[in-house]
């Protein structure tokens, strides 16, 4: 697949309630955002995301997800929702000690059709504030017809960014 990436935006945050990764439309069927060492300023915080429309995040009550959560401390758990106004990169609630960040790969399906839902698949992994290792695998709808061309990532209860880097690639056709 290395051959097949083209890499489109490349984004470092240090601070901030919000990270935005834009980029996203017609030149490819496929996009993958690689995020890394994403970590919030203050503890048992969770990463949250929407999609972008025309740069500006679509907070409607239209987002479904399904996911298989894995834990270190117990037994893997299958969760979903519906009616929601955002996904989670995970619900395991990051910290601010040494190791406790987030990473994942999410592939984003349909993004510049307008008149299909946006979708993606999500694998991440991170420790979280009781240095359990949490590993999710699922996916996520923005049930709109309407293009979308990014995410915007943010943690609950408006906690900030301490780090993280966003990479945005194209899959070739």
């Amino acid at each position: 697949m290395a051959g097949s990436l083209v890499k489109i935006s490349e984004t470092t945050v240090t601070s901030g309630t919000t990270a935005t990764v834009t980029g996203i439309d017609s030149t490819y069927d496929v996009y993958m955002l690689l995020f890394h060492n994403v970590i919030a300023d203050a503890d048992n915080k969770d990463l949250q995301f929407r999609f972008t429309v025309s740069g500006t995040a679509d907070s409607s009550a239209n987002y479904e997800y399904a996911i298989h959560e894995l834990r270190s401390d117990q037994d893997a758990v299958v969760r979903g929702d519906t009616g929601e106004t955002h996904l989670d990169v995970n619900i395991s609630g990051q910290g601010t000690s040494t190791g406790e960040a987030c990473s994942g790969k999410i592939l984003a399906f349909n993004f510049a059709d307008a008149s299909a839902y946006s979708y993606v698949t999500m694998e991440t992994n991170g420790f979280d504030f009781n240095t359990r290792l949490m590993g999710w695998d699922g996916g996520g709808v923005l049930k709109e017809q309407q293009a979308t061309d990014g995410f915007q990532f943010f943690w609950e209860d408006t906690a900030n960014f301490s780090a993280g880097t966003f990479k945005l690639y194209g899959l070739k056709k």
